[in-house]
């Protein structure tokens, strides 16, 4: 009878420490399976650390934002007194995105709202690092582009624009052993990743292509 109170108590803590995991693997696989999917750039001025271990750090072109079109300047943005405010850093925003015509499919920012957008548009939410709003006609700092990546405007074209910092919860790949590092060993310009995007604007890394070819694949519980 002990020896079975025992076995039923292991097996309840057993439980407890499988079941956050357990839920979590679950969350994942259905956003795997229904959310929608985008492919997404990867910046070719990337820093590699081939000491860093088994994941790889992303710099996606969305997640570095130039003049892009913003709905509306939040409260205590007075462009009437200057030409730019300072964002709240770790505030949600919510990224539209539209898919290139080129024959990659690459999906880059459209414009950027501060609560989610309605209609049926696809999104993808972020967290803001540093950030600025910029009036229309405002300068805004250029920086170098390579790799055949999109030129940025040198003032705001917009009523209201963002320039800054966006992460998005999928700045790292973890791989099996000495696969992440092989990818940080491959020109940046040919990689792209591949998200699922929920919803609610949440994502979750689904695969890796390097050259038009599958690198990676995220494992499914289904």
């Amino acid at each position: 009878m002990k020896g079975w109170l025992v076995g039923l108590a292991f097996a309840g803590l057993l439980a407890v420490q499988v079941s956050p995991a357990a839920m979590l693997a679950w969350r994942q696989t259905q956003r795997l399976n229904d959310g929608h999917l985008v492919r997404l750039a990867v910046e070719t001025r990337d820093p590699r650390d081939l000491l860093r271990g088994e994941y790889s750090v992303f710099t996606y072109e969305i997640g570095r934002l130039q003049g892009i079109g913003a709905d509306a300047a939040p409260a205590g943005c007075d462009f009437d007194a200057r030409d730019n405010c300072r964002l709240k850093v770790g505030r949600d925003v919510y990224v539209r995105l539209a898919a290139d015509a080129d024959a990659d499919g690459v999906h880059r920012a459209d414009e950027v709202f501060f609560t989610a957008p309605p209609g049926n548009g696809l999104f993808i939410k972020g967290s803001l690092g540093s950030a600025t709003l910029a009036r229309q006609g405002a300068p805004l700092s250029i920086r170098a582009r390579t790799g055949g990546q999109p030129a940025e405007p040198a003032t705001c074209q917009h009523p209201v624009c963002l320039t800054g910092i966006v992460n998005y919860g999928i700045e790292r790949w973890y791989g099996a052993q000495s696969v992440p590092g092989k990818l940080d060993r491959t020109a940046r310009k040919d990689i792209l990743v591949e998200v699922r995007v929920a919803s609610d604007g949440t994502a979750v890394i689904d695969g890796i292509t390097v050259a038009g070819k599958a690198f990676a694949k995220t494992a499914r519980l289904w």
